[in-house]
């Protein structure tokens, strides 16, 4: 039986017992009978047996303080998010690692005149490739579904950026903003990440590469960013796909490293994953006179986190010169609504659901500030006892959470 065969099985059981609650309701109290589920690895109907026929709110209120025992009293019910609990088989996510080599190479005409378009042509000699007027009408004509989205790999377009090469930081609402800017070296990752963002925000079911970086590593595009509490300037790439992943087929790296090698008072920042390897790595470039950094962003909640983070912190300093070390960011898992829905999907065996995510202001789903500002203390407190002069800050938090990590 697949999931979402057993998804119906369940709602029908669910059903006969409460045949009078009606839609939003039924809702609700089947998320919350399969979450708890899930977590206490109890059988389904072992729950639902265990409730009496009472009102809705009773038995609301009951599961509620069952599933969020941490922080059921602390906030309104509101801060709940309970959407349709629906698994699909088809969404999930084939995570078997394998070497990039797509299918279709779609490509804009004036990309046939450019250098990566000709190593592509070396690398991927058994792609189909195909002329396309631009993205946006590639968009347009290619409905995306999840599916589609686990299907990426499939397809790579070579496009002309025109708007979003450069950009700040897009910081949510009422944060504490670093001054961060953003170099867009693409869209898409070959990584299944479960937590990553990329998957309930990419719409193109491919990845994309611009093919004109040149046009944009000049002076006069390069414009001056916020500099923040920091004194001096900070760009960077790998938000939306990894730095570096693709860096055999357009050799970005050098370019941009010849470019900003002769700038003052800025640092531009490579972000990578597979920790172990890129710390033999970051190694390497910091005996070269390179500069580190590292964001420990998703940080997530689970039973003997502070071991495995301290862990990782020793990693870290045990492997790569502290001096190097510019800055430190640290920010806990955060998403929007709409994300939980296809993290169950395409992970459906996951357990960073499990803690206790609440509907924020912003209307991403956060833990409680007060779990928010126990994790952050403790991580900035074990980085500084390894007399690290790194600057350590926050990402995506407000001020009062600043202020209750840094000034207690």
């Amino acid at each position: 039986m697949n999931n979402s065969t057993s998804t119906l099985k369940l709602l029908e059981v669910f059903q006969k017992q409460f045949p009078n609650f009606g839609t939003n309701k039924s809702r609700e109290i089947f998320r919350l009978i399969n979450e708890i589920s899930k977590i206490e690895k109890v059988p389904f109907n072992t729950i639902l047996n265990l409730l009496e026929p009472t009102n809705y709110q009773t038995i609301k209120k009951a599961l509620l303080q069952r599933r969020y025992p941490k922080t059921f009293h602390k906030n309104s019910l509101n801060a709940y998010y309970l959407p349709k609990y629906e698994i699909d088989l088809y969404k999930k996510a084939g995570i078997l690692q394998k070497k990039f080599y797509p299918k279709n190479i779609y490509y804009e005409k004036d990309a046939t005149n450019n250098e990566l378009f000709t190593k592509t042509k070396t690398l991927f000699k058994n792609a189909a490739f195909k002329e396309i007027s631009c993205l946006k009408d590639f968009t347009k004509e290619n409905s995306f579904t999840l599916t589609d989205y686990n299907n990426r790999c499939d397809n790579l377009l070579l496009v002309k950026e025109k708007y979003d090469f450069f950009k700040k930081c897009p910081c949510s609402q009422n944060v504490v903003n670093c001054g961060y800017s953003i170099v867009n070296l693409g869209l898409g990752c070959i990584y299944d990440c479960s937590y990553c963002f990329l998957q309930g925000y990419q719409n193109v079911h491919g990845i994309i590469i611009p093919y004109n970086i040149d046009d944009y590593l000049v002076d006069d595009k390069i414009v001056a960013s916020t500099k923040g509490f920091f004194n001096y300037t900070r760009i960077g790439s790998g938000e939306f796909t990894d730095s570096l992943i693709f860096d055999d087929i357009t050799n970005f790296s050098k370019k941009i490293i010849n470019y900003f090698k002769h700038k003052k008072n800025i640092y531009f920042e490579f972000k990578t994953p597979l920790i172990q390897e890129r710390l033999f790595a970051a190694k390497k470039c910091a005996l070269a006179g390179f500069s580190t950094a590292f964001h420990f962003d998703p940080v997530i909640y689970y039973d003997g986190w502070k071991q495995g983070y301290k862990e990782t912190i020793d990693m870290i300093f045990d492997i790569v010169p502290n001096a190097s070390i510019k800055w430190i960011s640290i920010g806990t898992l955060r998403m929007p609504t709409t994300q939980k829905t296809v993290i169950e999907n395409r992970f459906p065996q996951t357990d960073i659901l499990n803690g206790e995510l609440l509907l924020g202001k912003d209307f991403k789903l956060r833990y409680d500030s007060n779990l928010r500002i126990e994790i952050y203390k403790y991580l900035a407190q074990y980085i500084k006892s390894k007399k690290s002069k790194a600057i350590i800050y926050l990402c995506m938090e407000n001020s009062n959470i600043w202020k209750a990590v840094f000034n207690s």
